[in-house]
């Protein structure tokens, strides 16, 4: 299934569109796509991204989006679901207090979100956002995690109605960086959505 992309910025001579791909077809492209997005930001840890392509397990189970310029991917992203919190991205870095408003529920992942750099600027992530987030609700998942680094990306999740569970340390991409794990419940009404959270 194709969707063309048509924010009022971008371009209309650019045939921007949005795919859900699969990862045996599409898994190299997307995992050479991360490290040439994420290799010359600041504060990474240069022998993390040594590597040609950033493939994870994770990444065989998972369902894919891809963002295209005529042929070319320049955006990429992923969405998991678990029926467990240990498999979830970065729950092996969460305090054990972390674990409890997340229990017993189908939980989505929003992750691996990266746009080339030559395409930055046009709300490409929004779009990956706003499509995983539905998929993810229309999967039955009771609560979707997401996790950043990034000031702005904090503010996006915060704007689709994620909240803060708690600040994460040594993610090994970018190690001595803040990690912001966010969590959005499906139901506002949901015991873990009206407590207070920023463990």
């Amino acid at each position: 299934m194709t969707t063309t992309l048509s924010p009022p910025d971008l371009q209309p001579e650019a045939p921007f569109s949005l795919q859900q791909v699969d990862f045996q077809t599409h898994g190299d492209i997307i995992g050479r796509l991360r490290v040439r997005s994420w290799r010359n930001e600041r504060g990474i840890d240069p022998l993390f991204f040594a590597r040609p392509s950033w493939v994870e397990e994770l990444d065989h189970h998972a369902l894919h989006w891809v963002i295209t310029d005529e042929d070319e991917v320049v955006a990429a992203a992923r969405l998991s679901l678990h029926t467990s919190l240990a498999d979830v991205p970065y729950a092996y870095l969460l305090p054990a207090a972390a674990h409890q408003p997340l229990a017993g529920q189908l939980v989505a992942s929003i992750s691996r979100m990266v746009v080339d750099p030559r395409y930055r600027g046009h709300h490409f992530s929004a779009v990956l956002d706003q499509v995983r987030v539905a998929a993810a609700l229309a999967a039955g998942a009771t609560a979707l995690t997401g996790a950043t680094q990034l000031n702005f990306r904090r503010k996006a999740l915060s704007d689709l109605g994620f909240r803060t569970l708690c600040e994460l340390r040594n993610a090994p991409e970018r190690p001595d960086w803040p990690l912001h794990f966010m969590v959005y419940y499906a139901s506002s009404s949901h015991p873990a959505a009206l407590a207070p959270h920023r463990l």
